[in-house]
């Protein structure tokens, strides 16, 4: 019997020092649940485009298929905004899947009115209006922006980032920020409170949406 539930974390992107900082991370803010990190082979490096994307679906699907196979798992988390695979998963496995930047915005509008997203990379902010689109969420969305550089300059200088992160969430304008990305995971709790405004992390909103569905997977069992 196992002692914690038992989650996936797989990562988007195809490189593995980017997983083991979600998985540190992730054990960090809940050491309740025991993590099984996993790094797909042969996709993107970090997922930056459409390309990407359509990429690391495959591969994303095909990780969660070979973690799965010998121990199903309580529930995972596929570690990338981008959520490639998320709907392919959820289709194929009977266990909980949790994309990032979908458990966000659900987290956002948890929270209150409306919100704002911060990424990174010439590519995303598009990217992320279909995906806001697709989630029917645009009207409680009311910008997406993008801050300067790449994501291993911003894994490399985390005070930098911050820094950078700080200034665009003061000039959103939304009650929310979401700090959206693999590379920003970890940021929002090194900003601390900023006046006026309320920041989602994004691998702490899909943690948490891991926690509330793994608790109801026990209540609806009896």
């Amino acid at each position: 019997m196992r002692n914690k539930p038992s989650i996936l974390l797989v990562n988007g992107n195809s490189t593995q020092s980017v997983t083991d900082r979600l998985a540190g991370l992730a054990a960090a803010v809940a050491p309740q649940l025991d993590f099984r990190p996993f790094t797909p082979q042969g996709g993107p490096t970090y997922v930056s485009t459409p390309a990407d994307v359509a990429l690391a679906t495959g591969k994303v699907v095909e990780t969660i298929a070979f973690a799965a196979h010998d121990e199903k798992p309580d529930a995972c988390i596929i570690a990338c905004f981008g959520e490639p695979g998320l709907l392919e998963a959820r289709a194929r496995f009977d266990f909980p899947i949790v994309g990032m930047a979908e458990a966000s915005m659900l987290t956002a509008m948890q929270l209150g009115g409306n919100f704002a997203i911060l990424t990174l990379g010439e590519h995303w902010p598009t990217m992320l209006r279909d995906l806001v689109k697709l989630y029917g969420v645009q009207d409680r969305c009311v910008g997406i922006e993008r801050i300067d550089g790449t994501p291993f300059e911003l894994m490399a200088d985390p005070k930098g980032a911050a820094v950078s992160l700080t200034a665009a969430a003061k000039k959103c304008g939304a009650p929310i920020v979401i700090i959206g990305g693999a590379a920003l995971t970890g940021l929002a709790s090194a900003i601390g409170p900023l006046e006026g405004v309320r920041l989602v992390d994004c691998l702490q909103a899909s943690i948490a949406q891991v926690v509330a569905l793994t608790a109801y997977q026990q209540m609806m069992k009896g």
